[in-house]
């Protein structure tokens, strides 16, 4: 599991330092509009991927473990999903005023 998440991590993290890197080496003024906007595509793709590290763990648990994943169903299914359905079925009606006082 831990192999699986370094792995994981430096797969995510490696394209952000690259970018990184490379974004300080050149100088952004001399670099004609093209270049520039496939540098930014590249950077926010870097950007990307760098913050789905967060929830990467969460998924690579979600795939790996099998009472992580009874523990999220359970949690899902039994807890949230019945608090969901119960406030779905309020009366949400409009009444008339039965009386008119002046």
């Amino acid at each position: 599991m831990i192999l699986a998440r370094v792995v994981f991590l430096v797969t995510v993290t490696l394209p952000y330092i690259i970018d990184r890197i490379y974004t300080i080496q050149v100088q952004l003024t001399q670099i004609d509009p093209v270049q520039k906007a496939i540098l930014q595509l590249a950077g926010a793709v870097a950007y990307s991927l760098f913050y789905l590290s967060y929830a990467g763990s969460f998924y690579l648990f979600l795939i790996s473990s099998k009472r992580f994943r009874r523990q999220v169903k359970y949690l899902l299914m039994k807890k949230y999903w019945r608090v969901c359905c119960q406030q779905g079925m309020r009366d949400n009606r409009i009444a008339p005023i039965s009386h008119i006082s002046c």
